[in-house]
């Protein structure tokens, strides 16, 4: 079970998903590759179920952190935010920066947040149960 995560919630200027998501294949394995402190990621889309609320954010990204002390969470936040800073220093310079990010974004609606357990991750006794 992941101690700490990384999560990014957030949504796509219209008309620009496929594009989005494209990218966003890319910058998955940059962040993973590219920045220590990361272990895996996976990403997800808001599921179409009829009659559910509607969310403001239509995609999630969750991004496990490798290691289960407070340093490894700050490292993989040190990252973070060092990826950050390389990219604005990266685009000033004229030059292609680390981890990338689309212009596909919409920097409106965009969140990321580290997250760390507080139980373990406890298994439901229904598993594989028919009702």
């Amino acid at each position: 079970m992941a101690s700490h995560l990384m999560v990014v919630l957030s949504n796509v200027k219209p008309g620009q998903e496929e594009v989005f998501n494209r990218w966003y294949g890319v910058h998955m394995l940059e962040t993973i590759n590219k920045l220590q402190g990361f272990a895996s990621g996976q990403r997800f889309e808001q599921a179409q179920l009829p009659e559910a609320p509607a969310m403001p954010y239509r995609y999630l990204a969750v991004y496990e952190v490798d290691g289960e002390t407070p340093e490894d969470l700050q490292r993989a936040y040190d990252q973070f935010r060092w990826q950050r800073q390389e990219r604005a220093e990266a685009l000033a310079a004229g030059r292609d920066p680390v981890v990338s990010v689309s212009d596909t974004l919409d920097p409106d609606h965009f969140l990321v947040g580290f997250f760390s357990a507080l139980t373990d991750k406890v298994p439901s006794d229904n598993v594989g149960a028919q009702a």
